[in-house]
């Protein structure tokens, strides 16, 4: 099983529902210890999962074609993705230093210090859940067989170094197609006996006018003498 593959049934099993049961917590006021800890977890286990695999997986498959490439489905999702992730986790990081701040001696350290927190929650976990629905459409556009077909790399990167080896051949092919028809044209008329050039006339009428002298000459002297 890919790396990929392992990161999409986290996300699915673990964090999805993690989610869902902390934002549970939240309606039922059960901030401490439980919504503190659930948003804590969340929030740490997505940094370990975007350094360990999505930095390197965007950086390597889709950032070296971007902006030329956005067109793309194969581009333009893992980028709407690296927004939305990007925005929530910064958000769900603030929320944590905020809870885990709060009433200590450092809360004043804390920068743009917010009391309520319900809005940003809830955008938190919309973006999430919306990343979270991005990162299960890369994963099959990025591999067609799904699970099963998992290559672990973006599609259309497979298929460009293809695609450029492919128009040299085409290059290389048309020139012998070219030379094909002059080579037997020229043998054609070689043969035959016709200038194929137009211009060598000369050449073969000279040629025939000493060979046609040389054998007569001989022939009346001899005859002459007899």
């Amino acid at each position: 099983m890919s790396p990929s593959t392992i990161v999409l049934a986290i996300y699915i099993i673990v964090l999805a529902p993690a989610m869902l049961l902390g934002f549970g917590f939240a309606r039922r006021k059960m901030f401490v210890p439980a919504h503190k800890f659930v948003m804590t977890g969340i929030t740490l286990a997505n940094w370990v999962l975007i350094g360990g695999l999505m930095i390197g997986s965007y950086a390597q498959g889709v950032a070296p074609f971007i902006p030329q490439e956005l067109n793309e489905i194969s581009k333009l999702l893992p980028t709407i993705h690296l927004i939305t992730g990007g925005i929530a986790q910064l958000l769900a990081t603030y929320l944590v230093i905020l809870m885990w701040t709060e009433r200590t001696a450092l809360e004043k350290l804390v920068p743009f210090r917010i009391k309520k927190i319900k809005t940003p929650m809830r955008l938190t976990l919309a973006l999430w859940l919306t990343t979270i629905v991005l990162g299960v459409g890369i994963y099959f556009v990025w591999n067609p067989g799904g699970i099963a077909g998992d290559t672990g790399t973006p599609v259309s990167t497979e298929e460009a170094p293809e695609s450029t080896e492919a128009a040299p051949e085409g290059t290389d092919a048309a020139p012998e197609s070219t030379e094909a028809p002059e080579t037997s044209t020229t043998e054609e008329a070689a043969s035959s006996g016709a200038d194929p050039y137009g211009a060598a006339a000369p050449a073969s009428t000279e040629a025939a006018e000493p060979a046609a002298t040389e054998a007569v000459e001989p022939e009346s002297t001899e005859e002459s003498g007899s």
